[in-house]
């Protein structure tokens, strides 16, 4: 089993991640549940490339555009018995004001269908800056919520499409690594649908802004607070509420989870921060140094062709916890 020392500043620390070697579709379909592979030889490249889409609004709220609370589905091309799949949910960035579920979506796709397992991307309702600047709308919990009501939504309907609620998966960029923060350690998300933290199984922070929303409203960079206060509001209380940071406590749930760090030094810190807090909660940490990217890489170079850096230790992360 291969292992990879990482040193990030801030972290205080060389950081041991032991990344498990992918074992391609054999761990996707048969590792925990003693399922067949998809197609013989049990690795990634022998499960089909094709996919079938499916877009489905999982909420309707009056005044919102359909497409800000929907979701894109990607099942992979069912061949032989191999339906119990583990499920891949992304969550875009966009600094909670702007982004899309079909962006960057090119190399995702087939990333993880070819590895066996049920794709999807969530869109979110956005804050409007533009309606009115000194109070835009929606503000948090808006982003979180919608975002745990459509992970709801592929886990109640799994068996439509052969997917292992056991082994759920989600990993967001920038303020969509915040809010998966936030619905992998505030619980109360994810109970306005009747479900517990310990549905997912696997989470992943890419580059994720938002994990103390203190920090970023009262010590980010100027060019930073702004977007902090338009998503949050300017009450320093709700700042508190809305910190998963501070809700991050043992024997809550709280999945095994990966981080991909990179940044200046407040955004290190940040990730340092939000590490060691699992740390302290017995939460299994992987730690990605991701600081010869820039923050786009840590999104665009999921998948795509020839990338090194990112996509090896996320997909050996996912293949180790979807086998635990």
């Amino acid at each position: 089993m291969p292992d990879r020392r990482l040193t990030l500043p801030g972290l205080g620390m060389t950081h041991r991640g032991v990344l498990r070697t992918v074992s391609g579709v054999a761990a996707a379909c048969g590792a925990l549940l003693a399922l067949p592979a998809c197609g013989s030889g049990g690795s990634a490249s022998s499960c089909p490339s094709s996919a079938t889409k499916r877009t489905v609004q999982y909420a309707s709220i009056a005044g919102v555009p359909a497409n800000r609370t929907s979701l894109d589905l990607y099942v992979p091309a069912a061949e032989g018995k191999c339906t119990k799949r583990p499920i891949v949910v992304w969550v875009h960035g966009g600094a909670w004001t702007d982004g899309d579920k079909s962006e960057y979506m090119e190399d995702k796709i087939p990333l993880f269908n070819d590895a066996g397992y049920v794709f999807a991307s969530v869109n979110y309702r956005l804050t409007d800056k533009t309606t009115d600047p000194a109070h835009p709308q929606p503000q948090w919990p808006v982003h979180n919520q919608d975002t745990a009501d459509a992970l709801a939504w592929i886990i109640h309907h799994a068996g439509e499409f052969g997917g292992d609620t056991r082994r759920v998966a989600v990993l967001g960029h920038s303020a969509g690594g915040g809010i998966v923060a936030a619905i992998s350690a505030d619980p109360r998300y994810l109970a306005k649908d009747d479900l517990e933290l310990k549905s997912i199984k696997c989470a992943g922070s890419m580059d994720g802004e938002g994990y103390d929303v203190v920090a970023g409203a009262t010590t980010a960079p100027p060019e930073w607070k702004p977007v902090y206060l338009a998503a949050f509001g300017t009450d320093p209380a709700v700042w508190e509420d809305a910190s998963p940071i501070r809700k991050v406590a043992p024997d809550k749930g709280i999945p095994r989870y990966f981080i991909a760090a990179q940044g200046i030094e407040w955004r290190l810190q940040q990730h340092a921060a939000w590490y060691h807090a699992l740390q302290a909660a017995h939460v299994a940490v992987t730690v990605l140094d991701a600081r010869s990217l820039e923050h786009a890489d840590l999104t665009t170079a999921v998948g795509a062709p020839g990338d090194t850096v990112v996509t090896p230790p996320l997909m050996d992360f996912l293949a180790g916890c979807f086998s635990r």
